[in-house]
């Protein structure tokens, strides 16, 4: 009943709102209804402080006189207008904020313009300082100076906070340069450059070089434009004199604004110019698709990320419930760039309520029956063993094209010991290794210390073991909680290296990268024999477990200074600060068009059985036309 009724609700409202209102559904009817009521409200209260200003004596008696005393208290008691001139411009800087972030979120919900965040707001603050030509002759002169050095920059491989520092150190000579230069020059204007607010330049600073680093520069001038651009229309808006007055007679505007931005996110989020105003790029090495150029029908495909939030999606309860280590946390940055180049992006949670939720999202081509979209797997699974193989098993089942491994590679992966015994028949260095139960002998030929964990649970930390009774201990501790068998292999404490891997016919080795001591990831450093002598491993183990699209291949060094196996990673490889995104940046990917690459290679691979598959079919069809 409850779904038949808010069914019927949102055919009424729907039926009820003009076309160009778009309801989401996020907000019921009801409280739509309460929202505009409750933005409606400072308007009646306006109009009662507006009676009882002088020469409006006409409206002092009956229900409107009584409106009219209740004006003259709000005008007593709800007023910035006693506030000193010296001290408006701090006020007037807050009133305008809610009104320059309405003025945001229609530019980014409705228009669809990409900005560098609320900086906007920021900028508007410096013209009113300093004033608009003077603002943009600073700007424009900092970011002519901050591309040219940028190749400079990145050859010494100065790192994000490194290239921030350059910058607002750039930014500060050239303030100073203003300070000396303007007076020789008897130039006010020039002069005046120095008083431009520090804090604004250097967040704008900041957002650039970050833009520059995770997009690239045209990305980056694109957004600063645009960025530009509303900062002007909110300087255009909060420094005219009516608003000032407005919002310093009328401060309870601030409760419409902020329903406002609310029913504009609501009901107005059209982003009308999300894929007209990106200008194409060039075909050039860092923002190339390798063997297929992007077409419109790759940039209208629809992406579900499914990914396992929550272990709370089920009909019964069998056996453990999945880790909550290995689940993907976050995907908003993943959500953001795609939706950036165009796609139609949606999260799934990889539970019981994803056959209903992908056959609506991801309905088939009516005629062809081909893909009606992509799942991006970043699911982990729920509960049981196999956690892994659960939703590639699902979406082989409900018959959705999906990225990386499939059913039976996922299970490869899942057990170590079968992962194992795989890679060291291929002649693929790994650890020393056996299984166990709950009687446990020093295996021959294997020496402490031991790295201890279940067999098929792969995102089980393991228990690092120094002696015979801590291992005893961890043996029947985790045959005990997990109820499987056990795996001992050998453990070093070298360095560990990380090989991303792109593709599927052909394989794309992105550069290596090394983890040190504590986590920090960087570029390795490694003689060309031994690097390519690992990246020549990790894609014979991409084809060994039935890796597709993408996987990253950890190798550890052993006290010989030899490299050995580590582990495979799929679903949890793609963090948007992760040793995947910073191989991709050191090949000349940005994190946008590595999550594109990934989701076309994806894409591509299923298009391609896809229309072999058709195509046999129309061929057994016209042969049976012909025999009859």
């Amino acid at each position: 009943m409850s779904r038949l009724h808010n069914a019927s609700e949102r055919a009424l409202v729907a039926y009820t709102l003009p076309a160009w209102l778009r309801w989401k559904g996020n907000i019921s009817a009801p409280w739509l209804v309460v929202l505009v009521c409750l933005a409606c409200l400072p308007l009646v209260t306006m109009l009662a402080r507006m009676l009882a200003y002088p020469g409006m004596l006409a409206w002092d008696a009956g229900p409107m006189g009584g409106l009219r005393h209740f004006g003259e208290w709000l005008n007593r008691a709800v007023s910035l207008a006693w506030v000193p001139a010296s001290d408006r411009w701090s006020v007037l800087y807050v009133l305008m904020l809610p009104t320059a972030t309405l003025i945001i979120a229609i530019a980014r919900l409705t228009l669809g313009l990409r900005l560098l965040g609320f900086r906007s707001i920021l900028l508007a603050v410096g013209f009113q300082e300093i004033g608009i030509g003077q603002s943009l002759g600073l700007l424009a002169v900092v970011g002519a100076v901050v591309i040219a050095l940028r190749p400079a920059m990145r050859r010494v491989r100065l790192p994000l906070y490194a290239r921030v520092a350059v910058i607002l150190c750039i930014a500060a000579s050239i303030m100073v340069c203003a300070l000396l230069v303007g007076p020789w020059l008897h130039s006010e204007s020039i002069w005046s450059v120095a008083f431009f607010p520090v804090i604004i330049l250097a967040m704008l600073a900041e957002g650039i070089a970050r833009s520059i680093d995770e997009e690239s520069p045209r990305e980056a001038a694109w957004r600063t434009g645009w960025t530009i651009v509303v900062a002007l229309i909110i300087a255009g808006v909060t420094y005219a004199a009516p608003f000032r007055e407005l919002m310093l007679h009328f401060p309870e505007l601030l409760l419409t604004e902020l329903i406002l931005v609310v029913l504009v996110a609501e009901l107005l989020d059209h982003r009308l110019l999300q894929h007209l105003q990106y200008p194409r790029q060039p075909q050039g090495r860092a923002n190339k698709l390798a063997d297929a150029p992007r077409g419109a029908a790759l940039e209208r495909a629809h992406v579900a990320i499914v990914r396992n939030r929550w272990n709370t999606g089920v009909i019964g309860r069998i056996g453990l419930a999945a880790s909550s280590k290995g689940r993907v946390q976050s995907v908003e940055a993943m959500v953001d760039v795609l939706r950036d180049r165009g796609f139609t992006v949606k999260v799934f949670e990889g539970d019981t309520t994803l056959a209903r939720e992908l056959r609506r999202f991801l309905a088939p081509h009516p005629v062809t029956g081909g893909p009606g979209g992509i799942v991006l797997n970043l699911a982990t699974g729920i509960q049981g063993r196999a956690c892994l193989v659960q939703v590639p098993a699902m979406l082989e089942a409900f018959g959705i094209a999906y990225s990386g491994a499939d059913p039976l590679g996922q299970a490869r992966m899942s057990d170590r010991y079968t992962l194992f015994t795989l890679l060291e028949k291929a002649g693929i260095p790994v650890p020393r290794y056996c299984v166990v139960e709950r009687a446990v002998r020093l295996p021959d030929g294997m020496t402490l210390p031991f790295a201890v964990r279940p067999c098929a649970t792969p995102d089980a930390t393991p228990t690092i073991v120094r002696n015979e009774l801590e291992l005893h201990e961890a043996v029947q501790r985790i045959a005990d909680f997990f109820g499987q068998s056990v795996l001992l292999e050998s453990h070093h404490d070298g360095a560990e290296f990380r090989v991303a891997l792109l593709g599927n016919h052909t394989l794309e080795c992105l550069p290596l990268i090394q983890v040190d001591e504590g986590g920090t990831t960087r570029v390795a450093q490694l003689p060309r024999a031994l690097a390519t002598r690992m990246s020549n491993w990790a894609r014979e183990i991409f084809v060994l477990t039935g890796c597709r699209d993408y996987a990253r291949v950890d190798f550890r060094l052993c006290p010989n200074g030899e490299p050995q196996f580590e582990r495979i990673e799929v679903q949890r490889a793609l963090a948007r600060r992760g040793s995947f995104a910073l191989a991709a940046e050191c090949a000349g990917y940005s994190y946008a068009e590595l999550m594109e690459r990934i989701v076309w290679h994806a894409w591509s691979r299923h298009g391609v059985v896809l229309n072999r598959a058709c195509s046999d079919a129309r061929v057994r069809v016209n042969a049976a036309e012909q025999n009859l």
